[in-house]
């Protein structure tokens, strides 16, 4: 009687589980969790400090999710607080923040292929690369560093101390461009020193805007995302255009807030806290998501929401694009290559797994559950 009793537990147990939840169980294809080219995203969750919880979510075309590709395939945590992804010689560098290291991934199978370990101190966090062969990390550090980007992977190469910390990094006209809160600095990409820095003073993060990446539109041209202000207030978001080859500021354009007192459903009333930027594939659309005021009250009685708008880099014009109505602050900010909109939400910050939100074009929004504190969203298709 108890045997039959525990198997007819164990068949609800399953159906409970089988019902309750989307993910995939590891390793569900035998050439590699990727499958037959049905993924529509991969996410980079932190995971909480000082938990070697740092992960990469898988999320396929039919709805499912494999939570941690990594550990399923390596059977071992990839690390402490996952910071960047990015694509390099066709293989996933992840610069993991608190492990001090870089993890270097098989994109199909995602089997560890190296890891590349700090020997001195240092706080790892986006990665470019400057040739063929190497590549440049920022860091929390006031340093950059040099590492190899082909095998053998080994030590870093080389730590450059630099004035100030940089977070995120990018190459054009073989330099590379670091913002900080005293400017752009400008580094030669094959001769990277503190004394032969340059800085563009025009262009410029502050606490608020230094989540916003920098980008790069399709004539090479970068763009920073900064508040305008008068009299401490601030009034307008501005886009400032940058040409790598004469390093300079060559254009300027500012979406301008309007009364934050205004009841007209759709004023744009303020600035978002923690600010992000992407832009398309074809490098003409730049979105950031900037504060309005909503329709209808929220369920804590307020008229105001997060708005996705868009600049044209042709035109320098600005355009409304979506509504994010019950966003408070999101953690990471992603627009697909078919233009829908991606935002992590890490519910309360309390270590518990997070949530992708995506929102499609035609207006409906599915959810998929995935790691802890969701950070980044990796467009495979998306090779820009």
């Amino acid at each position: 009687m108890f045997a039959k009793k525990w198997f007819c537990f164990l068949i609800i147990l399953c159906i409970g589980t089988v019902l309750s939840s989307c993910d995939k169980p590891g390793m569900p294809y035998p050439d590699g969790v990727l499958g037959n080219g049905d993924i529509e995203a991969l996410v980079l969750n932190e995971g909480l400090i000082n938990t070697n919880a740092g992960a990469i979510s898988v999320i396929y075309k039919d709805g499912k999710v494999v939570v941690d590709a990594f550990q399923d395939v390596n059977h071992r945590p990839m690390g402490d607080v996952a910071q960047s992804i990015t694509m390099i010689n066709g293989k996933y560098f992840v610069a993991m923040n608190n492990s001090k290291k870089i993890e270097i991934i098989n994109p199909v199978t995602f089997k560890s292929e190296g890891t590349i370990l700090y020997t001195q101190a240092g706080y790892p966090r986006q990665i470019v690369p400057i040739s063929p062969t190497e590549a440049v990390v920022s860091d929390l550090n006031r340093q950059l560093v040099r590492v190899r980007t082909v095998p053998p992977y080994g030590k870093p190469l080389e730590y450059i101390s630099i004035p100030r910390w940089v977070e995120y990094l990018v190459v054009a006209e073989n330099k590379v461009f670091g913002m900080t809160q005293g400017g752009l600095y400008v580094f030669d990409a094959d001769n990277i020193k503190k004394d032969y820095a340059r800085i563009i003073k025009e262009v410029y993060n502050e606490e608020y805007t230094k989540t916003c990446q920098m980008l790069i539109d399709k004539e090479g041209m970068i763009w920073g995302l900064m508040y305008q202000k008068r009299s401490g207030v601030v009034t307008g978001i501005t886009l400032k255009r940058v040409d790598p080859k004469r390093e300079k500021v060559v254009e300027s354009h500012t979406l301008p807030i309007g009364d934050p007192n205004s009841q007209t459903p759709g004023e744009i009333i303020g600035y978002i806290n923690y600010n992000r930027t992407d832009i398309d594939p074809t490098g003409t659309w730049i979105y950031f998501n900037v504060k309005t005021r909503s329709a209808e009250a929220n369920a804590k009685g307020e008229k105001e929401q997060q708005s996705v708008y868009r600049m044209n880099v042709d035109s320098g014009e600005f355009e409304h694009y979506y509504d994010l109505p019950e966003v408070g602050m999101m953690y990471g900010f992603a627009v697909s290559p078919e233009g829908d909109v991606y935002l992590c939400d890490c519910l309360d910050y309390t270590a518990q797994r997070g949530y992708i939100r995506h929102y499609l074009k035609d207006g409906s929004k599915v959810s998929h559950k995935v790691g802890v504190y969701p950070g980044q969203v990796y467009f495979p298709g998306n090779q820009r």
